[in-house]
């Protein structure tokens, strides 16, 4: 099949999202298929930075396989900020790349999303299906989006798909239609998910993924960690967040380390070297493809039972969840699996068992199972 794959965020600003489409279209071409990505890019210059509140992008290149729609301006959304385009250049390189190309089957991430992904529901002459990434229970936002048609154009849709049950249920609450749920991939390891041992001897290894906005609960964690050693020894590192964003929610700094922003192998390495990944999230969560990376890296998980998280967490199997917002049950949950290493032992095979069902190999054919579907609905 012709692929295109289109992205409402830039490319240089990666998300969860820009993630997603990068292993997915990965996985397209594994399998033979012919992809192109359409996304927004922000070349590393002052003017992006300006556009973003002085953050400036990463150095990424853009392949032969990829289009660049234009630049992005950061705009604050769900507790983090999105990197939109709202240009109409970019939606005139958008309307060429799809006259000019003739693709089996267009696939629209985040179609609630301006401006590009509106546009692409335009697209007349080829199958159109749509990935839904986000909960949420914001009325407000979701009446602007159909305001402005949402609802509307997404009756051209020929399939939708949703990344877990959580995002089902927000589209389906406010944009109607039926949705194949098919979960965020993660790339497991040749041979699976490795199956650690759970160390008697050593201290407890937390891990901690995110930024330090108030929705991942940072602070909630950070609460429980000093609870946490006054009654075993422990560290925690924290990955994604810098220095200048955690000190200020520091009382204590005693066993917590900063280790800020760090490429993929690292990421990787440090989720493999931990006996938890906490995943203290308040809500607002459709996923946490944090929680599968984890799992590829044989670590279970601690996480808030949440939305979203409760659709990939089994509590019990690969993970502990806990009511969120709640330091004191967070901290107790902690000292437990500390004080339980056979527990933690049984955990970690969950956890690597778990991973399989993630892996991208199994996505990616999930997801051409539903271009075929949709290819036919349009011809039909």
């Amino acid at each position: 099949m012709r692929i295109a794959i289109v992205s409402p965020y830039s490319w240089s600003y990666p998300g969860g999202v820009a993630r997603h489409i990068e292993a997915l279209a990965g996985a397209h071409r594994e399998a033979g298929h012919d992809v192109r990505i359409l996304t927004p890019f922000d070349p590393p210059d002052q003017l992006s930075s300006r556009l973003h509140a002085g953050t400036a992008p990463q150095p990424r290149q853009l392949d032969g396989h990829t289009v660049d729609l234009g630049r992005t301006v950061g705009i604050p959304a769900n507790g983090a900020v999105s990197n939109i385009s709202i240009s109409p250049g970019a939606v005139e390189r958008l309307k060429r790349t799809l006259a000019e190309e003739q693709f089996d089957v267009l696939h629209i991430h985040e179609p609630v999303v301006p401006l590009i992904s509106w546009m692409a529901l335009n697209c007349s002459g080829t199958a159109i299906v749509a990935t839904y990434h986000t909960y949420g229970t914001n009325r407000a936002t979701q009446a602007v989006a159909n305001l402005f048609g949402a609802r509307r154009r997404m009756r051209r849709l020929h399939a939708r798909i949703a990344v877990s049950e959580a995002a089902s249920w927000t589209a389906r609450r406010f944009y109607g239609g039926r949705y194949e749920v098919i979960a965020n991939g993660v790339d497991v390891p040749a041979g699976g998910a490795p199956r650690k041992s759970a160390g008697e001897s050593g201290k407890l290894k937390l891990v901690f993924v995110g930024q330090a906005v108030e929705r991942k609960g940072l602070p909630v964690l950070l609460a429980a960690f000093e609870g946490l050693r006054d009654h075993v020894d422990a560290e925690l590192v924290i990955v994604g967040a810098g220095k200048d964003d955690v000190e200020p929610l520091l009382i204590e700094p005693a066993g917590v380390r900063v280790a800020g922003v760090v490429d993929d192998a690292e990421k990787k390495r440090l989720l493999a070297e931990a006996d938890l990944l906490c995943a203290p999230s308040l809500g607002g969560e459709s996923f946490g493809m944090v929680l599968t990376e984890a799992f590829a890296a044989g670590t279970p998980v601690v996480a808030s039972e949440i939305a979203g998280y409760r659709d990939v967490v089994r509590d019990g199997e690969n993970g502990v969840l806990v009511p969120h917002g709640d330091p004191l049950a967070l901290a107790e949950v902690l000292r437990d699996l500390a004080l339980d290493p056979a527990l933690r032992a049984r955990l970690n095979a969950g956890a690597a068992a778990s991973a399989s069902q993630y892996a991208w190999p199994l996505i990616g054919e999930q997801t051409a199972g539903v271009y075929r579907r949709a290819i036919e609905a349009h011809e039909a």
